[in-house]
Parts: C-alpha cells; sequence; structure tokens
C-alpha cells in the first residue's frame, strides 16, 4: 500500500459519503435562507404575542453556523436558533459550584430585582440558581407594585417577610412557562385560523391602527410543521418541508448578556486543560487567556431545559471555532467524518451514547493539545488525532466540559442497573474507537465496498470489538432499549463533586 494511498481513499470516501459539495452545497444554502425567513416571521410574531418577549429575530448557531454539519446525499441538514428573550436585570455569577440546590436558591429567575453588580446567581453543573440569602446580604434593590402595599399593611410582620421571595413569586421568568408559552405562540404564527397574533384580544380589536407583523403565507404553514413540546429539550422544534425530506429546525428562547463573569469566576470556574491531561501543556496558558477573551466578548447565554435555566455556550463555541482551519488543516473534516461514523455506525447500534455535542467538545480540547499544523496536515492523521483523545476519555469515564468545572459530559445514569450500563456504554465506543484508530480506512470500508482489503491491517482491534460485542450481547440489546426510551438521567456533577459543599 503507497504511503498516500490511505489519505485519498479516506478524502474519497469524505467527499462521496459524508461531504457533498457542489450542488449540495447551493440547495443546502437555498434551504437554509428560506428557514431564516420563516423563523424570522415567527419570532415577530412571537414578540407581539408575548408582548414583547422576543424582541429581536433569531441567530443561527450549531453545527451548520460552525461549519460542522454532514451534508451527505438526500440527507437534510438541521438549522438551530436562539431566539433572543427581554431580560433587564444584570446577573452576578457566583464563583463556587454547589453539589446540590440548598432551600435558599430558587431556579426561576427574578424580573424586578436589580442590583449594580448584578442579582447574585449560583452554578450547580450547567444550571443557574438565584440566591436569595445573597441577595439580600448585597441589598439587592426589589421593584414591584406590591411593595408599597407591604409596607402599609400593619397585618404583615414586616422582620419575617422574606420581600425578594414576594417579589419573584409574582415577577419572575420561569424556565419551564417560558417554554410552554413560547411553542404556544409558534402554534398561533402556524395557524391558519389567525391572520394577526393578537386577533382575539380585547384591546387589540380596539385599535385603530394595530401593530404589523410579516405575513406569514399559506405556503409557510403548509410547509412549516410545529413538533409536540419536549419538556426534555430546550428548543422548540419544527420540520420544514424541503426537496425530498423534511429539514429538522429548533427554536432555542435564549437569555443573552445578562451574566457578569468576575475575574474570580473566569479563573476559578472555567476548564483548564491541565485540570485532566497530563500531556504536553505548552500551549495551556494561551488557549486559556482565548477561551476567557471570547467570553468576555460575547458571554454564555441562558436557556431554559428540563425545568431550570442552564448556562449555554452556542455563541462562544461558534466565535472559537470560526477560523479553525485557518493554518489549512483538516479540522473540521476530521470532525465531520467521526460524526458521519456515529450517526450511521455508532448510534444504530448502541443508541445515542455519543452526541454532537460530546464530538464538538472533543474537537475543542483537541485543537489545544494539538496546537500546531502538522498534526492537522492530512485527514488521516486529523482523524487519528482525535480518536486518540476520544478514546483517553473514554477510558477515564470522564470528557470534561470545555467551560464549566467539575462538569463531566459522560454523566449519563441509566434507570437500571446503573453500575453496569454506564461503564459499558463507554467501553462499547472505546472498543469501536480503538478498532477504527488501528484502521481507518479498513474500518469504514467493512461494509464491502472496494478497497476492502485493509481491514487486516486492524484486525487485532476488531476481533476485540467482536468478541466484547458476543460477550455482551443482551446487555447490550438492553442499553440500546434504554437508549431509545430515554431511561436516564444526566448527572453532570456527582455527590461531593461540586467547587464547594
Amino acid at each position: 500500500m503507497g504511503e498516500e494511498e490511505p489519505e485519498e481513499r479516506l478524502q474519497h470516501f469524505y467527499a462521496s459519503r459524508v461531504f457533498l459539495a457542489g450542488e449540495q452545497d447551493r440547495r443546502v444554502a437555498r434551504t437554509f435562507s428560506a428557514v431564516e425567513i420563516i423563523m424570522d416571521s415567527i419570532v415577530k410574531w412571537a414578540y407581539q404575542s408575548s408582548s414583547g418577549l422576543y424582541p429581536e429575530s433569531p441567530i443561527s448557531v450549531g453545527s451548520y453556523r460552525e461549519g460542522l454539519h454532514l451534508q451527505p446525499e438526500d440527507s437534510p441538514v438541521d438549522f438551530d436558533f436562539l431566539v433572543p428573550v427581554r431580560f433587564n436585570p444584570k446577573l452576578a455569577l457566583v464563583s463556587g459550584g454547589l453539589a446540590s440546590q440548598p432551600d435558599h436558591c430558587e431556579r426561576r429567575l427574578p424580573t424586578y430585582m436589580f442590583h449594580d453588580r448584578g442579582v447574585p446567581v449560583r452554578r450547580w453543573g450547567t444550571k443557574v440558581l438565584v440566591d436569595l440569602e445573597a441577595a439580600a446580604e448585597a441589598r439587592v434593590e426589589v421593584h414591584c407594585h406590591n411593595q408599597k402595599a407591604w409596607l402599609e399593611d400593619d397585618d404583615i410582620d414586616l422582620e419575617e417577610l422574606d420581600e425578594y421571595k414576594e417579589s419573584l413569586k409574582h415577577h419572575n421568568l420561569d424556565p419551564v412557562q417560558t417554554l410552554k408559552d413560547f411553542h404556544r405562540y409558534v402554534e398561533i404564527a402556524l395557524d391558519p385560523a389567525y391572520s394577526h397574533p393578537l386577533q382575539n384580544d380585547p384591546v387589540f380589536k380596539q385599535l385603530f391602527r394595530p401593530p404589523k407583523v410579516p405575513t406569514i403565507t399559506p405556503w409557510m404553514r403548509q410547509d412549516t410543521q410545529l413538533e409536540a413540546l419536549n419538556p426534555a429539550s430546550p428548543a422548540v422544534q419544527l420540520s420544514f418541508l424541503a426537496g425530498p425530506g423534511a429539514v429538522p429546525v429548533k427554536l432555542v428562547p435564549a437569555i443573552l448578556g445578562a451574566l457578569k463573569l468576575s475575574n474570580q469566576w473566569l479563573r476559578e470556574d472555567l476548564t483548564h486543560l491541565s485540570d485532566w491531561w497530563a500531556g504536553d501543556l505548552t500551549n495551556e496558558k494561551k488557549s486559556f487567556l482565548r477561551k476567557v477573551a471570547v467570553l468576555q466578548e460575547v458571554g454564555p447565554e441562558l436557556v431554559a431545559k428540563g425545568g431550570f435555566w442552564r448556562l449555554s455556550f452556542s455563541h462562544s463555541e461558534a466565535v472559537l471555532l470560526k477560523d479553525v482551519d485557518a493554518d489549512g488543516g483538516q479540522r473540521r473534516t476530521a470532525l465531520r467524518l467521526l460524526k458521519f461514523v456515529n450517526n450511521t455506525r455508532w448510534r444504530p447500534e448502541y443508541g445515542k451514547l455519543l452526541s454532537s455535542y460530546h464530538l464538538k467538545t472533543l474537537l475543542l480540547w483537541c485543537c489545544e493539545i494539538y496546537p500546531q499544523k502538522a498534526p492537522w496536515g492530512t485527514l488521516l492523521s486529523s482523524v487519528q488525532n482525535l480518536l486518540k483523545i476520544l478514546i483517553h476519555t473514554l477510558a477515564k469515564g470522564s470528557l470534561p466540559h470545555y467551560f464549566l468545572r467539575p462538569v463531566n459530559l459522560f454523566g449519563k445514569r441509566y434507570k437500571s442497573n446503573p453500575a453496569i450500563y454506564g461503564p459499558l456504554a463507554l467501553q462499547a465506543l472505546r472498543h469501536e474507537a480503538e478498532a477504527m484508530l488501528a484502521n481507518v480506512v479498513g474500518y469504514l470500508l467493512l461494509e464491502g465496498q472496494p478497497g476492502a482489503h485493509g481491514v487486516s491491517e486492524g484486525s487485532e482491534m476488531m476481533a476485540a470489538l467482536q468478541e466484547f460485542k458476543e460477550k455482551h450481547r443482551e446487555d447490550l440489546k438492553e442499553l440500546k432499549r434504554m437508549e431509545e426510551e430515554q431511561l436516564y438521567e444526566e448527572v453532570e456533577v456527582g455527590e461531593g463533586e461540586g467547587l464547594e459543599s
């Protein structure tokens, strides 16, 4: 086998199976433009339905924005958008994570509390909680219509009055209700019975000049389908009919620019490469300072998921990945190839053990571990770099969050025998990754394609993989069933793993 032959075969596989260019590029771009116009119209309708809660156009984020999406033949590309939520107070993220939710912390965000340095909030994994005790100590100002009545009511014991809880009770942004309401606003926008989002409002009927909204045409409504609300997801999910299939679209309500990050928080709560990597750390300081600079520029956002407001870093990740291959490397190409393997091989066999976010986090860490151009000069070496670090994290049972200490992205806990199925899931992926690393080209051509004779080069690892699958056949079936039925919970921070107890 010639020295360049594996690279040529890998490039051919990528161009023919993973990412089709040319006309497919143009088709995807046209679809995105059409989707963007419709989503913008829907959000403008939501602005009127919500009395001004969604004042800005949706912002493209996710794989398509980052250039990490797949583009196989006759397969749709999904599009994600952040929908900015109006939120006036500033929030000060206190340094030090929590190991559990204290009684004095509240998951709803206050809309009538203000402080120059921000209302104190704490972090529990990615969850953000309002610290009412810290708010009282900081003399956070409370503004609401009930305040005067409290002070004038002789029956109220002012010594026992919890002004902050009372304000939060009446004036808040609840993560669960926010998603439910936004889903309803999208439903109204797509309902043919509505010519205006406020048409059933008595006040609207008396207006001489009602507020204008974009026209949502019958074909827009016909081609855009709203999915049922999934409380475990931060997104309102839609599908847009384009060509032979439906294009998945996600609208994610998000609070932008509200969080203030102190220098102490950036220094102590952001993940350092040295927290988990014992190899070469020559580039650690430079990479960490860039991460800090990006966070200070665009900041994290807050999204509603699983009953909490949670930290999200979609904007920051997009900025960090914008010029990831400016030196001519193959980082994006390698990530797409690994994502393709996950979608077509690993996920159908085991379930969604590995997500796109896992792989994006892996790429971000790999860029720190291998900062020079040389390791990314070919597609083969680039895929091998990703696989090596993937295997390392699987063996350790931990993929650290790129931003937040001490969040482990491999923290899934299955509802049946978690001590068995948690490690089994990681072992299965590790065996697959080791077999692929032993012979990348051969592993990809296992399906009987021309050139599959190279499989023998990784035969030892392939044999180990097959032996593992045979030995755990029944347990792997049960693992996939639990994955498909979502019989698990995401445990971001285990007991005692908070930055402070």
